[in-house]
């Protein structure tokens, strides 16, 4: 008979993780757990300290799905406007080598990054939302961006074809 965690212990093991987790603040978020759907809530100052709150905590055992009501309060200094964080992020996508040119683009409103386009890969997704979240001013990532968009072409299929042969 397999043992699940019960969710006073995947509290703990949130919390724990969260306090070991170097990139946020950790003491400002409140973690509430029940049937194994984790509930963040609190304030961070930057968009990666959301990010890493939600990832940490999808990361521990009994976990079944995170929601996030993490607010992120800039500070002063990294207030920016929307068309600056729009083009920082589209910087930042144009320097992914992982990345097709122009294939991916970045808008902003009120902070909120959202991007969207196609590429091939999911790992090239994954790469431009991990990016962005960088970008400073920056208060969340939205991923509109859709994979396997287009046929592949003849050269990659006869090179799938020898791989498998």
């Amino acid at each position: 008979m397999e043992r699940y965690p019960t969710d006073a212990q995947v509290q703990l093991h949130v919390r724990a993780l969260l306090d070991w987790e170097l990139a946020l603040e950790a003491a400002q978020i409140d973690v509430q757990v029940h049937d194994g759907i984790v509930a963040l809530n609190g304030q961070v100052s930057s968009c990666l300290q959301r990010w890493a709150a939600e990832h940490a905590a999808q990361r521990v055992s009994g976990v079944r799905s995170v929601t996030s009501e993490i607010g992120v309060v800039l500070p002063g200094s990294s207030r920016h406007g929307d068309a600056d964080i729009a083009r920082a992020a589209q910087t930042m996508l144009q320097w992914i080598t992982l990345l097709p040119t122009g294939c991916i683009q970045a808008t902003a409103v009120d902070g909120w990054i959202t991007l969207s386009g196609s590429v091939r890969w999911d790992y090239q997704k994954q790469a431009a939302a991990a990016a962005v979240r960088y970008v400073v001013g920056a208060t969340g990532v939205t991923d509109l961006i859709s994979v396997g968009a287009g046929e592949p072409s003849q050269a990659s299929r006869s090179e799938i074809d020898l791989a498998l042969n």
